[in-house]
């Protein structure tokens, strides 16, 4: 399957996932300038400059061949309220596809990323035909390897003090876990929300 004939939106019961375009600067900038979103990331916060650079490169990338990085805007289906962003980056050496995502606080504990990662999980193993599927986070980070055991990944490894965190250009070295699900260990009916996600 080339990349022009995937389908490019994923809706589960409540979520849109569309890739960014460029109305999505407000949404990049409260993610990423936001210190709350980035505390269990390697990211420091961006300045709006940064933002709308961050933006340009988000959407050049759907179009690189064979593109490797998809990072979709998240949205409320009821309202079109943007709530967050997604993302799968493709190793195509391992045949494996990372996930990931980031919510908006206003938008925490309320079940979207537990809604989101199974569609991403059924995007990867369904459209990419990927072998493996994996994610990384933060072990203080309980609400996401929760959701990332929820739905039905294994974690495979606890890394000490592998990622290095950048906060006001210095770094500093934090611990990383890493989940991960083979295409051959997937069990959709072990996770409710696994057959609710849709490609238009």
């Amino acid at each position: 399957m080339n990349t022009a004939s995937r389908p490019v939106t994923i809706e589960t019961e409540r979520l849109l996932l569309r890739p960014f375009c460029g109305e999505d600067l407000e949404l990049i900038k409260r993610l990423y300038c936001d210190e709350r979103v980035l505390r269990y990331t390697p990211f420091d916060t961006l300045s709006a400059e940064q933002a709308e650079e961050h933006l340009d490169r988000i959407i050049r990338e759907w179009g690189l061949p064979p593109a490797n990085n998809y990072e979709w805007a998240v949205l409320l289906k009821a309202t079109g309220e943007k709530l967050g962003r997604a993302h799968i980056e493709i190793d195509r050496e391992s045949d494996t596809g990372m996930i990931g995502w980031f919510l908006a606080p206003g938008y925490w504990r309320r079940g979207y990323a537990s809604e989101m990662t199974p569609a991403l999980i059924d995007y990867a193993f369904d459209v990419f035909r990927l072998h493996r599927v994996m994610a990384v986070c933060n072990p203080e980070n309980a609400a996401s390897w929760r959701t990332l055991e929820k739905c039905g990944m294994r974690r495979e490894a606890y890394f000490r003090q592998k990622c290095p965190y950048v906060r006001q250009g210095l770094i500093h070295w934090e611990d990383e876990l890493e989940y991960a699900m083979l295409a051959a260990e997937r069990r959709p009916a072990s996770c409710p929300q696994c057959r609710s996600s849709r490609y238009p």
